[in-house]
């Protein structure tokens, strides 16, 4: 992916509202964790976020996802955010037993939405009320 192909994505997320957080390690970028609106724009879901993370292949299994998602949760009182869910691919065992670590549950599923080429798998929802 390339840099410009995520400008405006990166525009999104202003710091006092819905942060990135990255980690960093020994100079390199580890992985990062971002907090996004959620229908932005809709007031009665002013208060719920959409939480995201990468984790760069190398840095697997270190603790750096809990890491990143326990401090985007932490700051999500100061932001004014109650509600956090996350979208996971079906069959992503890593993300789901993460979030569930974190107290996150699963909140909801839509089948065969996601195409990789044309290899049809679900969305899994899992939230957390703060």
């Amino acid at each position: 992916m390339r840099v410009e192909d995520r400008l405006t994505w990166f525009a999104e997320h202003r710091p006092k509202e819905h942060p990135i957080f990255v980690a960093d390690v020994d100079g390199q970028i580890a992985g990062w964790c971002s907090l996004s609106a959620y229908r932005s724009g809709r007031a009665a879901l002013r208060f719920t976020a959409e939480i995201s993370y990468y984790i760069a292949f190398a840095f697997h299994r270190q603790g750096i996802g809990a890491a990143l998602v326990e401090h985007a949760l932490a700051a999500c009182p100061a932001l004014q955010i109650r509600h956090v869910f996350a979208i996971v691919l079906e069959g992503n065992q890593a993300s789901t037993k993460l979030l569930e670590k974190m107290g996150f549950e699963q909140w909801g599923y839509l089948p065969s939405v996601a195409d990789f080429d044309g290899k049809e798998v679900g969305h899994l929802y899992y939230g957390r009320h703060l």
